[in-house]
């Protein structure tokens, strides 16, 4: 078998690597749902699904907020979010129907007023799109609020009014929207985005990253407390070497067992810190080069196919000296 010749089915995997990292999006495909895991502790999911049940039975906003560096995990969480709030206002209410917007990076700027305006601006287009009545009032306000740019912005209290008369509106057609505002950059919009749609029923995640740089916002402890009056904050920290071993026998969806280790996992992942997106990243790897070193056609289970302690710390090893070296250009 030549070194480019992954050969999945051989471990039973008729779909590729099941460790590939990308953004897991439940609402976009369901079978993403099974892939999002607690990792012993590491997202409390629970909690979360009580909070989004809790907010859509007594018909008010479910606010979320996550922090965490790149590839921990926050788009994938949010988009859980967004998948069970649906869920659950679908379940009370045959023939509901969600749509989601999404503030990503590029749209993200330090002018909260002009984030939150493309925001009601976007629902009065998707009102639009899904044949709801835009009552006159509401028709004028969007009309106004189209003109009044950051130069010239519009009271917060009107924005609150345009957001309410559009969930009003929507939910006479059986609609809903939720929100995800991607590296939020600025605390205002925190404040802002939360006043505005305090009084409806909708879904709002807000993502921010736990590191310092010009793009993102940096909150104290007060500003987490303070949002959490309104909502629930999680911290997506990086795994420990339990949880990236959970990670590697939850994702595996290939011919039982997992060809992981756990305890070779854990003793193998030691002495180095890694996010979610990462530890996918390194398990991903590391089947590939397994595959690519067995030449039999034997399928798994079998002990050519296993991925013990001892194969691990070597090839981790040496990735470890050829980062060092600065690879093979080093």
């Amino acid at each position: 078998m030549g070194f480019t010749d992954i050969r999945y089915d051989l471990y039973g995997l008729p779909s590729g690597n099941p460790y590939s990292g990308r953004p897991l999006d439940p609402l976009a495909s369901e079978a993403d749902r099974a892939l999002l895991l607690e990792l012993e502790g590491f997202i409390r999911l629970a909690a979360i699904e009580r909070a989004v049940e809790r907010a859509v039975s007594e018909q008010r906003p479910a606010f979320f907020l996550i922090t965490g560096v790149g590839n921990s995990g926050r788009t994938s969480l949010a988009n859980h979010i967004m998948y069970l709030y649906r869920r659950a206002a679908a379940a009370r209410l045959p023939g509901y129907a969600f749509v989601t917007h999404c503030a990503d990076r590029r749209d993200m700027t330090h002018d909260a007023y002009g984030v939150l305006r493309s925001t009601l601006l976007w629902l009065r287009n998707r009102m639009v799109s899904h044949n709801v009545d835009i009552p006159a009032n509401l028709h004028a306000l969007f009309i106004e609020l189209s003109r009044r740019a950051r130069g010239e912005p519009m009271n917060e209290y009107d924005l609150q009014q345009i957001a309410e008369y559009a969930a009003v509106a929507m939910k006479a057609h059986d609609t809903g929207f939720g929100i995800r505002y991607e590296g939020v950059s600025t605390k205002d919009l925190l404040t802002l985005g939360t006043m505005v749609f305090e009084n409806i029923a909708t879904v709002v995640v807000f993502t921010v990253d736990a590191y310092a740089h010009a793009g993102t916002v940096q909150l104290t402890e007060a500003d987490r407390q303070e949002f959490a009056r309104r909502g629930q904050v999680f911290d997506l920290n990086t795994l420990t070497p339990r949880q990236i071993a959970a990670l590697a026998h939850g994702r595996w969806n290939g011919s039982p067992p997992a060809p992981f280790e756990p305890q070779g996992v854990q003793r193998a992942f030691e002495g180095e810190t890694y996010t979610v997106g990462e530890a996918l990243r390194h398990l991903s790897t590391l089947l590939d080069i397994r595959l690519s070193e067995y030449d039999e056609d034997a399928p798994w289970p079998n002990d050519d196919l296993r991925i013990h302690e001892e194969w691990l710390r070597l090839k981790i090893w040496q990735a470890r000296k050829w980062n060092g070296l600065g690879g093979f250009r080093g």
